[in-house]
């Protein structure tokens, strides 16, 4: 009835005046049920690029909403912690900060929002179709009234689909949110990478800038003796040569300190002056490290991979949806006729598609491919996170074994170090021995520290490629 009312207002045309077929309630009943439809449409909104509101964006957000969020922080591998910036942030608590400010994990979330639109989309119900035929009519016998055509269709081939689409858009939106986690994960450990790089860094400066003192106090003490005729011109160019090395050592370290801030700095979307307060790491390197074992670990625990999974099970329901549209679609619907003399005809109609030449063959083919690549991607990965986990552990062992004699002689340099400076100060031992024995202790002492160092950057990222903070 509704489609006649709708579609029948152009038969009036045809009759003569005051012989109207349609009652005098029709157009209100019309004005309602239009004003329905529309106000069940969304509008459109514009959302220009406001270059304040982006520069606004650019800004560090305040402390305490920072350390609210921090302590609510909900994640699979990351825990909540307690920020605290009026001390030192240690590199697990850089970790959590990095995650919620960094730029590049703002605009990765926003996907899962897409994602979820797309389950909405998939579950909605298709809308039935209307079509409608009006003829006029410009010659004829009298009394002829135009003739229209009113057919009301459903796609019934959608809803045969429905449960299948909704599959295919839900595991796909677990494959996002699993790989905005993933990212998350990378983030936060890559910003205690680079807190760890900064601490032992500062070590190493720290030692390089002592022995750039000491070298320039040896300096002047050589020009002393030069001048009064206790030592020769070589020794004070060894002398030179021993300051020279040390502050350029020193300047070294401090350019690698001041890269490693920036690239903090740039991770968490802080401006380049930005300085944090970092505290101290003491991060013992794990021992006795199985990678087979850490490799079944990691197929657990790694979000990547377990995103793979849900991109692989969304796939297989594509080829699954890809079969079912190689049977006949049909179209089910209902006509209204209404012909030049003054009388209507109705009833069902039904389409079908004749299968005779696609029948959906290229997107099958297309559904098989992309599955087999999913399957090699899975594969390929699985492959290289085994090789990750073997390469870290075998770094980590050989970065232990160097470290295990240094350490043992380190305290042995140490006393002979403090015994030659205090022997040269009296005048019992020559400069040119105790500056023998002090720039190899100054040598083993940072290399030292550059094996610390590089042991706890692989735990991290040995954490970082099983896809959990306990290794061990």
């Amino acid at each position: 009835m509704c489609e006649r009312l709708l579609l029948g207002g152009p038969d009036m045309i045809g009759l003569p005046r005051g012989e109207s077929r349609v009652g005098s309630g029709a157009v209100p009943l019309i004005l309602t049920l239009t004003a329905c439809l529309v106000c069940g449409c969304a509008d459109y909104r514009s959302r220009p690029l406001d270059q304040d509101e982006l520069v606004g964006q650019l800004a560090v957000p305040a402390p305490g909403s920072l350390a609210e969020a921090a302590s609510r922080l909900r994640h699979p591998r990351l825990r909540p912690v307690s920020l605290d910036f009026s001390k030192p942030l240690t590199d697990e608590a850089l970790g959590i900060l990095a995650v919620l400010v960094s730029p590049e994990l703002k605009a990765f979330r926003a996907k899962e929002a897409v994602a979820e639109a797309q389950v909405f989309n998939a579950g909605l119900l298709p809308d039935p179709k209307l079509f409608g035929r009006f003829d006029w009519v410009f010659s004829g016998p009298a009394g002829l009234v135009s003739p229209y055509t009113a057919t009301l269709q459903w796609d019934l081939a959608k809803l045969a689909t429905r449960s299948t689409d909704l599959h295919i858009a839900e595991e796909h939106a677990r494959q996002v949110r699993l790989d905005v986690a993933w990212q998350e994960w990378l983030v936060a450990n890559q910003a205690r990478l680079l807190a760890r790089r900064c601490a032992y860094l500062a070590r190493q400066e720290a030692v390089a800038a002592e022995a750039a003192q000491i070298s320039a106090q040896l300096l002047e003490l050589s020009r002393h003796n030069l001048a009064l005729g206790d030592a020769t011109l070589a020794e004070l160019g060894i002398r030179e040569a021993a300051f020279l090395d040390a502050k350029d050592r020193s300047l070294a370290l401090a350019r690698q300190i001041a890269k490693a801030r920036q690239d903090l700095n740039r991770l968490l979307g802080f401006p380049p002056a930005q300085r944090l307060v970092i505290a101290d790491v003491e991060a013992k390197p794990p021992a006795g490290l199985d990678p087979e074992r850490l490799f079944v670990s990691a197929r657990r625990q790694r979000l990547d991979l377990q995103a793979l999974e849900a991109g692989y099970a969304s796939q297989e329901a594509s080829v699954y949806r890809a079969i079912l549209g190689q049977y006949p679609a049909f179209t089910l619907g209902i006509n209204d006729y209404h012909y030049y003399s003054d009388y209507n005809t109705g009833g069902p109609t039904v389409s079908l598609d004749l299968p005779l030449f696609n029948r959906n063959r290229g997107a099958i083919a297309i559904a098989e491919a992309t599955r087999e690549q999913l399957y090699r991607e899975y594969l390929g990965r699985l492959n290289q996170t085994r090789a990750d986990i073997g390469t870290l552990v075998t770094d980590l062992d050989r970065i232990a074994q160097e470290r295990e004699p240094l350490a043992r002689e380190l305290p042995e340099l140490i006393r002979a170090e403090r015994l030659l400076r205090e022997a040269a100060a009296v005048g019992d031992a020559t400069l040119v021995n105790y500056e023998t024995v002090r720039a190899n202790y100054l040598d083993k002492r940072l290399k030292l520290l550059a094996l610390e160092q590089a042991a706890a950057e692989q735990a991290v990222a040995l954490q970082l490629a099983v896809g959990s903070a306990s290794i061990l």
